[in-house]
């Protein structure tokens, strides 16, 4: 008899379990304020890639030399036209020829180098920080400010398993909104886009899974986990994670970029100063955003476990 018992009450927590995924999920879904923020930020990345894409502006054809005479796409034109027209004497006709050329790899390469930079500054820094706490803080914190802890500590399954539960339900969400939104911030960019999203899109993700670990355990630890997280983000990720020297160690966006960096080392994006940004190399770092991530979920469990909810009610 108990071995049948032991059978039946498995499948139960299991079925118990994956319902309160599904139902946590379908909650999710239930648009709060930070998510329309999060799509309102969206909104205009997207308007502002569009114009730029529109008048060309992601490369630097567009430059114009020292003295504002010509852009830089006039400048080796006319090389090339002046050296066709009257070549150069024997020997420096091969130099000029090798220094146009240079310059066309450097200028077809300009766009994506400044496409990166644009998603370094601004998604990694900002965006991605901010758009994954949109549905994070609220999977359990929500619960505290709408009064339903009760009914979710009443769920017949241990607290760590109901935590990992709300994690399961909540990372859909912020994939479709941080891939989501970076697929359409590319797309929008056109050919420096196309070719960012082929080689970025990993980090996007595993950034998305360290950024969510950390605001659900931040919804389990405070009241008022979204004015915690905002000013997290705006402190430790878009200050500290751009500061010279190891204290950037500290923040998920910095091993975000890092494997970037090692996604693109073909197309010469790397940090403007090596020696003082100390970047880290890409499996170090997917390494690192895997481990932050696992290491913030036991986290969240035990404190999820340890803490007493009833009183906030």
């Amino acid at each position: 008899m108990m071995g049948v018992e032991e059978k039946r009450s498995a499948p139960s927590l299991m079925r118990a379990w994956w319902s309160l995924v599904v139902v946590s999920t379908q909650r999710q879904a239930r648009a709060r304020q930070m998510v329309w923020i999060a799509l309102g930020l969206l909104a205009i990345v997207l308007l502002f890639n569009t114009v730029r894409t529109v008048t060309g502006r992601w490369g630097i054809d567009y430059w114009r030399d020292p003295q504002g005479k010509m852009t830089y796409r006039e400048w080796i034109d006319a090389l090339e036209t002046r050296n066709a027209a009257a070549p150069w004497p024997a020997g420096n006709n091969a130099v000029v020829l090798a220094l146009a050329e240079a310059a066309r790899v450097i200028l077809s390469r300009a766009d994506f180098f400044r496409f990166s930079q644009f998603l370094f500054n601004v998604f990694l820094s900002f965006l991605l920080p901010i758009w994954s706490l949109s549905f994070a803080t609220d999977a359990v914190g929500g619960e505290r400010e709408r009064g339903t802890m009760v009914w979710l500590l009443t769920r017949p399954l241990p607290r760590p398993a109901i935590y990992l539960a709300k994690f399961v339900a909540v990372l859909p969400w912020s994939l479709l909104l941080n891939l989501g939104g970076f697929v359409a911030i590319c797309l929008t960019a056109g050919k420096p886009g196309r070719l960012g999203l082929s080689l970025y899109w990993p980090s996007v993700c595993c950034g998305t899974l360290a950024f969510t670990a950390l605001y659900l355990w931040i919804g389990a630890a405070f009241r008022r986990p979204a004015v915690i997280a905002i000013v997290y983000s705006f402190f430790l990720e878009t200050i500290f994670g751009n500061m010279p020297g190891y204290l950037k160690r500290a923040s998920i966006s910095f091993y975000t970029r890092c494997m970037m960096f090692s996604a693109a080392t073909e197309y010469d994006v790397q940090p403007e100063k090596p020696s003082i940004y100390l970047a880290v190399d890409g499996e170090t770092a997917v390494l690192v955003l895997l481990s932050v991530t696992a290491g913030l979920l036991v986290l969240g469990m035990w404190w999820f476990s340890r803490s007493e909810y009833m009183q906030v009610e």
